[in-house]
């Protein structure tokens, strides 16, 4: 199955993209890998190793692994990098983050209606073809899509842009979920009935919606925190 993969967007005068450079191009496919659940939270980055991986020197992996540093994707202790690991609080506040800026998304969304919500129909239809076929790494995907799709509606950049940083947050932290969420069909559920909403201009019942969407995720941390607590007093 392909997916579009927007890491690159085209130029919008239609000239020819010059090749990255080594640093841009150590710092796309280290992000790509992230986003795709190829690397788990905590794992140990090697300057060496991350060069290794993208056939360049340690100069371009260090310009990456610092950008991804910023992005909150990596963290560093002293001269070490490792992919980042988000404690319960940190999971609760990025989506909260996300919340905050989806709920304004949607409001938004509904003012556009008719026509204008194509896109995001034409995502949902790629998800339900991609429920028995898609990889959870390409479902994952389109998931994000669907939210980002969402944002782009109502033409605001920093919208936008914000919302970004945070889903690629949330796509690491779902690295940890894969194995005990509900699955593509339950996510693609959730987006219906987000979608429905919207198309019916109901603001309130689209972000209800969304807060459930993003509540069942969280209690699956919350489960997940109570039964290690529970295994260390054992």
């Amino acid at each position: 199955m392909t997916i579009l993969d927007k890491s690159q967007p085209p130029d919008p005068a239609g000239r020819t993209a010059s090749p990255p450079s080594a640093g841009e191009a150590a710092y796309l496919g280290l992000k790509r890998r992230i986003l795709r659940h190829e690397l788990e939270m905590g794992l140990s980055l090697r300057e060496e190793e991350v060069a290794n991986w993208f056939n360049t020197s340690r100069v371009p992996a260090r310009e990456a692994l610092r950008r991804l540093e910023q992005e909150g994707l990596v963290e560093r202790n002293g001269r070490r990098y490792a992919i980042r690991s988000f404690s319960y609080d940190e999971i609760v506040i990025t989506y909260r983050q996300r919340a905050a800026l989806e709920f304004l998304a949607v409001e938004y969304a509904v003012r556009c209606g008719g026509a204008a919500l194509a896109p995001v129909g034409a995502i949902l239809e790629q998800q339900e073809q991609a429920l028995e076929a898609a990889t959870r790494s390409e479902f994952s995907q389109l998931d994000r899509a669907f939210h980002m799709a969402l944002a782009e509606l109502g033409g605001q950049p920093l919208l936008v842009q914000e919302l970004g940083i945070i889903l690629d947050r949330v796509q690491l932290i779902r690295t940890t979920e894969l194995p005990r969420d509900a699955g593509p069909r339950g996510a693609y559920m959730d987006h219906c009935r987000i979608f429905d909403a919207i198309q019916r201009g109901q603001v309130r019942i689209a972000q209800a919606e969304l807060e459930y969407h993003y509540t069942t995720t969280v209690n699956l941390h919350a489960a997940r925190r109570n039964a290690q607590s529970g295994a260390e007093h054992d």
